[in-house]
């Protein structure tokens, strides 16, 4: 009796296997978790791309979706928790576009789609208008449209690529603070301006 139930196992099992192999065969599969996206860019970014090379021409490269993080860098003197909040932040955007020099890839320019609305005339701004103005870095805002007027773009990017470089370089306050020792903090404190003339008239 006993080789019976193991004649049966083993016709189960073998049963089992063909159904899987037979199914297999015939295209069942575990799905898949991920697809290739087609194509990379929607229709309005796409447009988008093509105007911008036609008007910046062949001084420049372009990059598509890049996130912040990967753009801006958290300043090294910030505290902990100032540092985190600022990572936060910048987690939240990405740059549809980005302008950069061809030989350098430094960053000229940033562009930013809006999602089309029919009761909104102008996009939005947030948080990464006000990071990208911190640093210096022109940010253009466009509404997302199937196609662009090239001469209203050409003129935006143009004008936000000239006005940053015309800002001069930030640089450090030339200035020498000089402190007592902390045994005498009721005292008064010190400061050098190097820019005060001390000439008597």
């Amino acid at each position: 009796m006993g080789h019976f139930y193991i004649l049966i196992g083993l016709g189960g099992f073998v049963l089992l296997v063909s159904l899987i192999s037979l199914a297999r065969a015939l295209g069942w599969r575990r799905p898949r978790p991920y697809i290739l996206r087609a194509p990379l860019l929607d229709v309005p970014e796409r447009a988008l791309l093509a105007v911008l090379e036609h008007s910046l021409g062949a001084d420049y490269r372009l990059l598509v979706r890049v996130r912040a993080s990967e753009v801006l860098d958290i300043a090294p003197r910030l505290r902990r928790r100032e540092r985190e909040r600022a990572a936060e932040r910048l987690e939240r955007h990405r740059f549809d576009v980005l302008i950069c020099e061809r030989e350098t890839l430094t960053v000229r320019c940033a562009v930013s789609l809006a999602p089309r609305r029919f009761w909104r005339k102008t996009p939005g701004t947030d948080g990464l208008d006000r990071i990208c103005q911190s640093v210096g870095l022109p940010l253009v805002r466009l509404i997302e449209q199937p196609h662009y007027a090239i001469a209203e773009v050409e003129a935006r990017m143009r004008e936000a690529m000239s006005a940053s470089a015309r800002q001069p370089p930030s640089s450090p306050q030339l200035e020498t603070e000089l402190t007592k020792s902390s045994l005498f903090d009721d005292e008064p404190h010190f400061r050098i301006d190097h820019d005060l003339d001390l000439d008597d008239p």
